[in-house]
């Protein structure tokens, strides 16, 4: 049964996972051991997602020390990040362009150890993908190679929910990816705050509504 988003995710290796909607791409090798050499899989990323890596890494670093030192409302900082955020929304549109619905699927779960995705019929355990990964929210797009460890049976019977694990990720793209659930979890519990606020709130007016009848 799929966890709710509100509920704890079951982690994949030794990474805890977000539950997050993001496209996906995969891609099925015809040889389960068709995995690249480091060096192969380093020269088969897209130009564009070492940039959108890159942006995530370094801009956001610059930025953050940018802010120590200038003081609280700084026009500076502001402009930088009006600035970043014009540059993540062209990189996203570039971004786009890159993900083939062809073969796309709904990810649902993602963390530093792997990615979990629904698909309309049970996958081939062991089978090997060329994977691309979307994060809208973060600018970021992830080239990887992960295999299928399990397919597991949604209350439907009609969908599947997969676990995948990562075979081929740059180094520095799992520490995004890592980054990229943190900012997820952060996002999820303001959410959850505020929706706590607005039912007490509702509850509050209710009651004084009451009261005053």
């Amino acid at each position: 049964m799929m966890q709710s988003q509100t509920s704890m995710t079951a982690p994949i290796g030794d990474f805890f996972t977000v539950q997050e909607d993001f496209p996906v791409n995969l891609v099925p090798l015809e040889n389960t051991d068709q995995l690249p050499t480091d060096e192969e899989f380093e020269t088969q990323i897209p130009e564009l997602f070492l940039i959108a890596s890159s942006m995530a890494e370094n801009d956001t670093q610059k930025i953050q020390a940018i802010k120590v030192e200038q003081p609280a409302g700084s026009a500076l900082v502001d402009f930088l990040e009006q600035q970043h955020k014009r540059m993540n929304i062209l990189l996203g549109y570039m971004l786009r362009n890159e993900d083939d619905a062809t073969h796309r699927f709904s990810g649902k779960e993602y963390g530093g150890g792997g990615i979990r995705v629904i698909s309309g019929s049970p996958l081939e355990s062991g089978q090997l993908f060329q994977a691309k990964l979307f994060f809208k929210e973060e600018a970021l797009a992830i080239f990887c190679y992960v295999r299928l460890e399990s397919s597991e049976a949604l209350d439907d019977n009609d969908t599947y929910l997969c676990t995948l694990t990562f075979e081929r990720i740059r180094e520095e793209d799992q520490e995004l990816l890592i980054r990229a659930s943190l900012h997820a979890q952060s996002r999820q519990l303001k959410q959850r705050s505020k929706q706590r606020r607005e039912q007490k709130d509702n509850a509050e007016e209710k009651a004084d509504d009451s009261s005053n009848s």
